[in-house]
């Protein structure tokens, strides 16, 4: 008979830091410049009540893609996107805006 799993019985494994390195290694420009997964990370976020990671997900999309682009697609001005690139609150209508011109992107 097998025994049943116990986290208990585990022991403790020794990771280098290099190894650690890549294996958390994450193309986050490779996902936030693509507008149909950012579309879905912030749908998902809003469905799950998820405020922190809405804001993330808003931030590293800005964070990777061309603002100037962004702002003129979403007619929104470029300060505007900028402050909110840096972590500033930012209000439904520029929310719609951005997202739409994000969706409108993918």
């Amino acid at each position: 008979m097998k025994k049943k799993f116990d986290p208990k019985d585990m022991k403790p494994v020794k990771i280098s830091k290099s190894a650690l390195k890549k294996s958390t290694s994450f193309d986050k420009s490779g996902f936030f410049t693509n507008p149909e997964k950012v579309a879905e990370a912030i749908a998902e976020a809003l469905l799950e009540g998820d405020k922190e990671a809405f804001f993330d997900i808003i931030k590293l999309h800005l964070k990777y893609v061309n603002k100037e682009e962004l702002s003129r697609k979403s007619k929104v001005p470029i300060a505007t996107i900028r402050r909110i690139a840096a972590g500033s609150n930012f209000n439904i209508h520029t929310l719609f805006k951005i997202t739409e011109a994000i969706s409108k992107a993918s």
